[in-house]
């Protein structure tokens, strides 16, 4: 036979197969991690116009606060503050759900070379990271334009018309 005919004698090379492996799970890892990333970030845009309706509805109130003393930076805080909590509540639920949606498919019977869903801290960690800052880019323009809000002409707003 012709030495170089693979077909010939065929040989089955685990190093080759493992590296196959592992460029097929980090395609994987890294394309759900880019659906994930994408994810947030329009979650940061649902925030931050939800954000922008309840200043908007609420102009009255910020014309009020700021007519009887409040500062800009008053009423930036304040709106900061309302959107930061509102995105690490809910990516606390989602974080939560997560790991519990791990831990009950961890449950079930599974193949014995399959190694579960495994969590980590660093997941975790960055995660978090990432929601943070999708918070503080969301928060930015709804409280910049609640603090912007002139008194006088706020008073004289009329909500939904």
């Amino acid at each position: 036979f012709d030495p170089r005919d693979k077909e010939a004698t065929p040989i089955w090379d685990t190093v080759e197969e493992a590296q196959a492996f592992r460029q097929m799970t980090d395609g994987m890892k890294y394309f759900l991690g880019a659906v994930g990333l994408t994810t947030l970030f329009l979650g940061g845009i649902g925030v931050m116009n939800i954000m922008l309706v309840a200043v908007r509805e609420r102009t009255r109130e910020i014309g009020v606060r700021k007519a009887v003393g409040a500062t800009s930076r008053a009423v930036l805080s304040q709106f900061f503050v309302e959107t930061l909590i509102v995105v690490f509540l809910s990516g606390g639920i989602g974080m939560g759900v997560a790991y519990g949606t791990c831990w009950l498919g961890d449950l079930l019977p599974q193949h014995a070379f399959f190694a579960g869903l495994l969590t980590t801290w660093h997941s975790g960690v960055l995660s978090f990271a990432l929601l943070g800052t999708v918070a503080l880019l969301a928060a930015l323009y709804p409280a910049s334009r609640a603090a912007s809000v002139d008194p006088i002409e706020s008073l004289r707003y009329e909500a939904g018309g």
